[in-house]
């Protein structure tokens, strides 16, 4: 038999648990993109930063930074912008940004 003092315990807990689940985890759970040089981007935007995999390799955290336009992340040299559903990508050691468009994102 439900009491209002198991129902307030409960509705805690679940509160507790909500709160828990929501620390750190990315906004989604990744977005995929194919950019213009064949390289393949999955990144994870969370609040302040984001996790990128290139090219399937270990997810690396990239900082969020000022911007005019759209949102900057960067990490030792490597720069992503992204403004609506398209990303530039950069790394120092790269002349030129590859454009890259999603090819799937998942919730």
């Amino acid at each position: 038999m439900f009491t209002l003092k198991s129902l307030s315990i409960m509705v805690a807990g679940s509160v507790a648990v909500a709160g828990c689940m929501s620390a750190g985890v990315p906004a989604n759970r990744g977005t995929t993109y194919q950019c213009s040089n064949g390289t393949k981007l999955q990144i994870s935007y969370l609040r302040n930063s984001a996790l990128v995999s290139v090219n399937d390799a270990r997810p690396i955290p990239f900082a969020q930074t000022p911007s005019n336009a759209g949102q900057v992340y960067e990490n030792a040299g490597s720069r992503i912008a992204r403004e609506g559903n398209a990303v530039t990508w950069n790394t120092a050691a790269r002349s030129a940004p590859e454009q890259c468009r999603p090819v799937m994102t998942t919730n």
